[in-house]
């Protein structure tokens, strides 16, 4: 890729060095969002520094382009993933990952042109190394965040192109009246709307066809606004016009909802519009009429509000282990992003043909639909259910399928409706619906938004299905495993009642009371691993010594084997303190603290047990089981170093992160 037409593209769009603007800003707060990062930027690289647009959670608003990591997209047609800026021979000298602030993870989306030119990024970062890097669906919205950005990038272009456009035609009107056929041209061939409004009244006197295609099919040259789209008079914008020609002033709004209904037989279209009231004038200077041009921005603002709708369906379903709530949620987010008079999800019985709702999402005069029904009492569309194919009826009345139940279908306010199949081995298991009081076409756009929201949801409900059913089994386990060493600690201790030395009884049964606890810590976690504060808390909770631990160290998952191996090698360490180390007098104490130390090879963990406050300690001379197994270290395999000082005993214990964290 040429770097001359790179940046010959960029200064040509005239974005550098502009002030912020909102729609930027939106898209990196949702960057931030859908990516779980505390840094987003929209990043211009230009010849000798990188320029951010819009920017949360980096301070400033250049740098020199030797700091850049986004200048190496520049190239790239997709997304450039540095999981860790440290170890990438591209990045580990930055002075921004060096230094503050501490950059670790990259992963930028390149904007590119039309033309196939790379402008900048839009990219997430954050302060830690990310291995993962994104999911996929995370990587495909930056991806479509990148869109939105060149959309905005040449919505700023087309606006300042319709700039020019609107100063010709005031040449054009200031030259001869005769020359309105060329304007009538140039407006037919335009891409945006635009109108010429006469007088205080603003009777249309030109109007192009894409200003038509707007309102819909009605008489306007020659009527005053007001007659011509009283929808629109009564939404307040004939006081916009008024105020224009009364002022002088141009008028510019951006996303303007108009909400269009032709005649009260047609169900209301609500579209978004940008647009520009442009006062003109007499050769003298008095305003005569005013020149309304703008685009219909509604795809945009429509695409915008489902992008955030399934981001904040995806924060809502991490937290959310409730089948019922989980749908409530997604028919929520789906009634918020495309509209309907009731949306929700139904478990289908292929041998009955029924659909079974247990909840759903009714607008204030909906119909609730939540219950059992029988596909065929609305139609035979359901064989095209059960082939995987989504249902799209715009008009019951007009389709084969469900004409002859319209009546029916209009009860529960189902004038049209949408059916989208979620097949399980080939087999249809649920549908989601969504319902509609009057007659809508529904967009390609608007069936792929209920898709994702169906995929999402329907795997969210299994795996609380799922986790609902390793709880069950994760607890039963559990009652068994603490019943079975329950019954070994009341074995031992009658097996061996007999035995004088009772003090290795006790160590005995203290020992199996410390692998239940593990065993407490791990089902926390469902068996998958425990917190290593949990796990030492629990272990030395045991030993009545409250405000004498001292525990200290980063949050850190161990696995199961080293939870059940940690638990017994703190429990002698605790053990010991109490009989002979700092825990055997009032005024000592102990301070556990841990970390993760970079390795050569891999990352360690390294664990401490320092002694305070006791009697001094020696060397013992024997080896006991205790000692033994205070020597096998975190997971079985040494990485043991103690030092009996005369202040008290310090040991020091490591082991392969990796390793500790095993299932």
């Amino acid at each position: 890729m040429n770097e001359t037409d790179c940046l010959a593209a960029l200064h040509a769009y005239g974005i550098l060095d502009t002030a912020p603007e909102v729609r930027f800003d939106d898209i990196v707060r949702l960057a931030t969002r859908l990516c779980n990062t505390p840094v987003a930027l929209v990043s211009l690289v230009d010849a000798d520094r990188q320029w951010f647009k819009a920017r949360v959670g980096f301070e400033p608003c250049e740098t020199p382009l030797g700091q850049s990591v986004c200048k190496h997209a520049i190239g790239h047609h997709d997304l450039l993933i540095i999981p860790d800026l440290t170890m990438d021979a591209r990045t580990r000298s930055n002075p921004l990952v060096l230094g503050e602030p501490n950059l670790r993870f990259y992963a930028g989306a390149p904007l590119v042109t039309p033309e196939g030119l790379t402008l900048g990024t839009i990219c997430v970062i954050d302060h830690v190394a990310r291995p993962e890097g994104l999911t996929d669906a995370q990587a495909d919205d930056l991806r479509a965040l990148a869109r939105q950005v060149m959309n905005l990038l040449e919505m700023r272009r087309l606006i300042a192109s319709r700039d020019d456009l609107l100063r010709q035609a005031e040449q054009h009107r200031q030259m001869a009246e005769h020359e309105h056929l060329e304007l009538s041209a140039m407006f037919d061939q335009a891409p945006s709307f635009m109108a010429l409004l006469r007088g205080p009244d603003h009777v249309f006197d030109l109007v192009n066809p894409a200003y038509f295609r707007l309102v819909g099919a009605r008489e306007l040259i020659g009527k005053a606004f007001a007659e011509a789209l009283p929808d629109a008079a009564k939404q307040g914008y004939v006081d916009l016009l008024d105020e224009a020609y009364r002022s002088g002033k141009p008028f510019t709004q951006r996303g303007a909802r108009y909400a269009i209904q032709s005649d009260p037989h047609t169900p209301t279209d609500e579209r978004y519009v940008d647009f520009v009231c442009q006062p003109t004038r007499d050769e003298n200077g008095a305003v005569t009429g005013i020149f309304v041009e703008g685009s219909d921005v509604t795809e945009h603002i429509r695409q915008t509000k489902r992008i955030a709708a399934l981001g904040d369906l995806s924060e809502q379903l991490r937290d959310l282990t409730d089948a019922d709530d989980i749908a409530r949620a997604a028919a929520e987010c789906m009634a918020q992003a495309i509209g309907g008079s009731c949306v929700g999800f139904g478990r289908v019985d292929l041998e009955t043909e029924t659909i079974n709702v247990s909840v759903d999402w009714c607008e204030a005069d909906g119909v609730s639909v939540v219950g059992s029904h029988h596909f065929r009492s609305f139609g035979s569309y359901v064989e095209d259910l059960k082939r995987g194919e989504t249902v799209v009826i715009p008009d019951v009345e007009a389709d084969p399928r469900t004409a002859s139940q319209a009546d029916g279908l209009k009860k529960v306010h189902a004038r049209a409706f949408l059916n989208l199949p979620i097949m399980v081995r080939g087999a249809l298991d649920t549908v989601i619906f969504v319902l509609n009081a009057q007659v809508r076409q529904w967009t390609p756009e608007e069936i792929d938004f209920v898709r994702q929201v169906g995929d999402r949801t329907h795997g969210a409900i299994a795996r609380a299905h799922a986790e609902h059913e390793q709880h069950i089994l994760n607890e039963e386990l559990s009652h068994r495993m603490k019943n079975t060493l329950a019954i070994v600690q009341a074995i031992a201790t009658q097996t061996l009642r007999e035995v004088s030395e009772r003090g290795a009884v006790t160590a005995l049964t203290q020992r199996i009371g410390a692998l239940s606890r593990a065993n407490d810590a791990l089902l926390k976690t469902r068996w998958a691993s425990a917190a290593l504060n949990d796990v030492a808390t629990a272990t030395l909770a045991a030993f009545d010594q409250a405000g004498r631990f001292h525990l200290s160290g980063p949050p850190l998952q161990i696995g199961p084997r080293a939870t059940l191996s940690l638990s017994l090698l703190l429990h002698e360490l605790a053990t010991n303190a109490v009989k002979y180390g700092a825990l055997s007098v009032p005024d000592g104490r102990v301070t556990i603290s841990w970390s993760v130390e970079k390795g050569v090879e891999e990352d360690m963990l390294r664990v401490n047990w320092a002694e305070a406050g006791g009697p001094p300690v020696l060397q013992p001379s024997g080896k006991g089981f205790g000692s033994r197994l205070i020597s096998m270290g975190l997971i079985g395999t040494g990485g043991v170093e103690l030092c009996y000082k005369h202040s008290g005993l310090i040991a020091s214990m490591e082991a392969p992160l990796s390793q500790m964290q095993q299932p």
